[in-house]
């Protein structure tokens, strides 16, 4: 029976959300009106674009061992020659993973039949089936030389490849030859043909392009058995040689002097000394090496001429001083490690080899570094002459060196005189790292007069500020009259910015603010790379009328917008937040979402953060909702939300979560109830527990409705209040699941002032159940809130929270089952609904035999499509991380901040065009405190200290975990 259309409804959806959907969409009714029988000639397609619609339609498929008619539908739909250049490689990324599920040997030989008999029909020679499989399975892109470990898919790899006969394998090699490295290939074809090996290995080892890859296939083939592979490395480096590619027959000749180094140690020295005295392109030392095999870029990897340089320095001590001071004197290129090879080297012979490079073209942040593991008397006072450097880059480093020098301080001093900024700030950055006192004085008796920003600017951080003292106003009028002195007031801060054609700035006093103050508020802000107030700027700041600022606040950042708000004004925007009222807040918010949607993302972080400066209650309610509005998609936003988030509880002196408790609205209630007045008569508003409006007049008698008589503006004022309350009971509900999860606690004092008395968390105060813990965090007993406010045990007696009492949302892995199915009963016999699932949660119990393992290997064989897991996984609050590492490509990441825990998912995903199929893979649980890095490298041996064994784990962040991905092997199933 052909394809229903509620099937392929997904599909068409999604296409629809297409911008060319019009133009795309009568070649797609082409495919849906085949499928479901409409039509039983299969489309043909003369357009590529056309034909490949198509390949939407090939995740229908089932493993081959179970396609069905409905499968081969799908199968004739993508057969015709284009739709099936244009979609090969979709069907592929599909099918492939699917072969090596488990199933019994039966099913096994079915669905290889089907796939290479498919295949071969689309004209793919057997080898050519071999080679797309072993290309796809991704299992080849490693250097692991092991035998290969059976699956269903490695197993009919391996018979297949053992059974060709000689022209067959000549295919194979020739198919490979292009290719690079294949580990996979390499096992199969160790196994099934050995005596074909070292051609394989003779055509990989010097096809151009591959270098990286082939010297690390060198490597594990010399660890693995040098007597056996030592002929082949050595011919190979010996013909890299005669072609002058001395830095790949420098690798060569590094592993076998490794392993053999009476044989190989002078051929070595001698490729040395080519590869660093050859003019050709040494451009593959300036990069950092990519390796095709792993897909990704190998840093640690040594460097040729940092290879070539410890050789000579090792080997032939007597020339390689001469050599080197030649090399350096003509500016040849070094790579950067090679300062720090030739300090390591040569010791104290190293210095005057490393001055002359720091007087010459070569990086000083390469060289310094190298010469500071020296004896500082070999370079100390061969370093002031450079305080007059011509690059700027080079004074600054060496001020950080200078400042060790004994007569820093005195030669210093000296400097802060000199009539040019440059080396008055070189001065500055050399004081300012001494600590004494004296260095202190110098740097405040010139902090005033100094005209250069950038050396006030180290003076102000050093001294940790102005150092005036007085009142703010007497301070502020200081900064402006010195400012002034240094000619810093005399036009705008802009060629374009009329700031005389601003509205006024008020201050507190009732005036007017001054040009001269207006203008040394955007010169101090415009020196502030961040989002904050200028340390100078604070004291003129503390003189604002904030309240009566507004429409300069306004018309500033406009002002600014008009600029098309580019970074490099955006002390503008911080200016405006800094001073402005909470007229600025819709400004403010309109622009940061149209930096979002125009993706200038680093233009909306600090739009938030600008936010954060304004301050106000609303402000930070909007800093909250974006927090949350973009956890997963352009994260970076919500990230910085929740670093403004965080920078304004620590000024606070109160957590994350006690700054979102303050943020959660009351709507302008007096305590639960919102009065209002209806010709002089009044009533009240009151949330109800599904969060919809109940009004009720003085007597206490509920309404139906508000009265016929209330005024439109106070009717729209209710309808108001009820679509923010509807809007906040979202977020709030996200948080209240966030905090059962982590098993956030509050004081019986604070949960009752929140909950007993916020209309909106009354509301939830009343579907769900809470726990009261003592102060061993032992749990006293369940309760629930009526809608009269009393607490109350499952058998309806009152709960009085004791003071010393905490208060958390039950989750029901607190629960043992009996008491869990008591509350089930309690609550449907109330019939309160929770506002997420709480009481019918899955749960996942550790067992006991598992509890010192580190891997969780549960879920490796559900592959499933990547849409609709990355629908679910982000709503359960999991986050995506790209990476490619073997055949892992990224993986999912749940995090604990609270126990600085996190829970990873690796995925595999060989998917290289359309990706659209992924598999999953193992999970674990680290220490966010020891790792540096989130993902195992695959192949890896030993358990790294990150990783904690699963009895480690607390156990509701486990069986969150562990139940988030059983549901995902329901979403493959469906």
């Amino acid at each position: 029976m052909p394809y229903t259309q509620e099937i392929l409804l997904p599909i068409v959806e999604k296409l629809k959300q297409r911008t060319d959907y019009e133009n795309i969409s009568s070649t797609l009714q082409s495919g849906v009106d085949f499928l479901t029988g409409r039509t039983f000639e299969v489309p043909v397609f003369s357009s590529a674009g056309e034909a490949q619609l198509m390949g939407y339609f090939i995740p229908l498929l089932q493993i081959p061992d179970l396609w069905n008619d409905n499968d081969r539908l799908v199968l004739q739909l993508i057969s015709p020659s284009v739709t099936w250049n244009v979609c090969r490689e979709r069907f592929l990324a599909t099918i492939v993973p699917l072969l090596d599920l488990p199933a019994t040997t039966s099913s096994v030989v079915l669905r290889f039949s089907f796939f290479t008999s498919f295949l071969q029909q689309r004209g793919c020679s057997p080898q050519e089936v071999g080679s797309l499989l072993i290309s796809w399975s991704g299992d080849g892109n490693n250097f692991d030389l092991t035998p290969v470990k059976f699956s269903p898919m490695r197993k009919f790899l391996q018979d297949l490849i053992k059974s060709a006969e000689k022209p067959m394998i000549d295919d194979y090699l020739v198919f490979w030859k292009d290719k690079g490295w294949n580990s996979l290939f390499y096992r199969l074809l160790l196994k099934g043909h050995p005596d074909r090996e070292m051609e394989y290995l003779e055509n990989v080892l010097q096809q151009p392009g591959h270098l990286i890859d082939q010297q690390e296939v060198s490597r594990v083939l010399l660890h693995s058995n040098v007597t056996r592979y030592e002929p082949l490395i050595g011919d190979i480096a010996a013909n890299q040689v005669a072609r002058s590619n001395f830095g790949a027959a420098l690798y060569g000749y590094h592993l076998l002097a490794s392993q053999l180094p009476e044989k190989y140690a002078l051929l070595l020295l001698k490729t040395a000394y080519d590869y660093l005295a050859a003019p050709g392109d040494v451009s593959g030392d300036r990069e950092i090496p990519y390796s095709q095999v792993l897909r990704k870029p190998v840093p640690d990897r040594l460097p040729a001429g940092v290879i070539a340089i410890k050789e000579i320095l090792l080997q032939d001590p007597g020339n390689s001083i001469p050599f080197m001071r030649a090399h350096i004197a003509e500016n040849r290129y070094l790579h950067p490690g090679s300062f720090l090879a030739l300090a390591d080297g040569l010791k104290e012979q190293a210095a005057p080899l490393l001055l002359t490079a720091l007087d010459g073209d070569y990086d000083p942040r390469d060289v310094l570094p190298a010469l500071t593991t020296l004896d500082k008397s070999l370079y100390l006072e061969q370093l002031w002459p450079f305080t007059l450097h011509r690059l700027k880059s080079v004074r600054t480093l060496v001020a950080v060196v200078l400042a060790e020098h004994p007569q820093a301080l005195e030669r210093a001093s000296e400097l802060l005189t000199h009539k040019k900024a440059d080396q008055r700030l070189t001065a500055v950055q050399i004081l300012s790292r001494l600590d004494h006192p004296q260095a202190r004085l110098l740097l405040l008796q010139a902090l005033h007069s100094e005209v250069n920003d950038d050396a006030r600017d180290i003076m102000l951080e050093t001294l940790g500020g102005h150092n005036l003292v007085g009142t703010d106003e007497e301070i502020a009028t200081q900064l402006v009259l010195l400012a002034k002195k240094r000619f810093k007031l005399n036009k705008p801060a802009e060629k374009w910015l009329d700031d005389k054609a601003l509205p006024p700035m008020y201050l507190l006093n009732g005036e007017v603010m001054s040009t001269d103050m207006m203008r040394f508020l955007f010169y101090r802000m415009g020196r502030e790379a961040e989002i904050q107030p200028n340390v100078e700027a604070l004291p003129v700041l503390k003189l604002v009328d904030r309240k009566r600022s507004g429409d300069f606040a306004v018309q500033l950042f406009k002002t600014y917008m008009a600029q098309s708000g580019e970074a490099k004004y955006k002390y503008l925007m911080t200016l405006a937040a800094a001073v402005g009222d909470e007229t600025l807040i819709p400004e403010l918010r309109h622009n940061i979402q149209y930096w979002i949607d125009t993706k200038r993302l680093k233009m909306a972080e600090h739009g938030v953060a600008a936010l954060g400066l304004q301050g106000s209650m609303r402000a930070l309610r909007e800093v909250e909702y974006l927090s949350r509005r973009y956890r997963f998609r352009k994260s970076v936003v919500g990230a910085a939300a929740v670093e403004t988030l965080q920078h304004k509880a620590d000024e606070t002196g109160i957590s994350y979560h006690e700054l979102g408790d303050q943020l959660v609205p009351d709507f302008g209630f007096l305590g639960l109830y919102k009065p209002f007045y209806v010709n002089e008569d009044r009533y009240h508003y009151y949330v109800d527990s599904n969060f919809k409006a109940v009004y009720f007049n003085d007597k206490r008698r509920r309404l139906k409705a508000v009265p016929a008589s209330t005024p439109p503006e106070t009717r729209a004022a209710l309808k108001a209040v009820t679509r923010e309350i509807m809007a906040a009971a979202k977020v709030q509900a996200l948080r209240m699941e966030h905090f059962m999860v982590i098993q956030r606690k509050w004081s019986a004092a604070r949960w009752q002032l929140l909950f007993l008395q916020n209309p909106l968390l009354f509301a939830f105060a009343n579907r769900l159940l809470w726990g009261l813990f003592d102060e061993k965090d032992q749990l006293i007993t369940p309760f629930y809130c009526r809608a009269n406010g009393s607490l109350l045990s499952i058998y309806d007696t009152a709960v009085v929270l004791p003071p010393n009492g905490t208060v958390k949302i039950i989750h029901p892995i607190n629960l043992e089952q009996p008491v869990l199915q008591q509350w089930k009963h309690k609550f449907d016999a109330l019939s309160v609904v929770p506002v997420f699932p709480q009481l019918e949660r899955p749960v996942a119990a550790l067992l006991p035999q598992l509890e010192a393992t580190t891997l969780v290997h549960d879920f490796e064989d559900i592959s499933l499509e990547s849409d609709a897991l990355n629908r679910y996984m982000e709503q359960k609050g999991w986050k995506l991380s790209e990476q490619t590492d073997g055949k892992y490509s990224h993986a999912w990441y749940k995090t604990d901040d609270e126990h600085q825990l996190e829970v990873i998912m690796e995925m595999s995903s060989n998917l290289r065009n359309n990706n659209n199929l992924c598999k999953l893979g193992k999970l674990y649980f680290i220490d966010k405190t020891k790792a540096e890095k989130r993902h195992l490298r695959n192949g890896d041996t030993e358990i790294p200290d990150y990783l904690l064994p699963l009895k480690n784990v607390p156990s509701i962040f486990y069986s969150e975990a562990i139940t988030d991905m059983a549901v995902s092997r329901k979403i493959a199933l469906t």
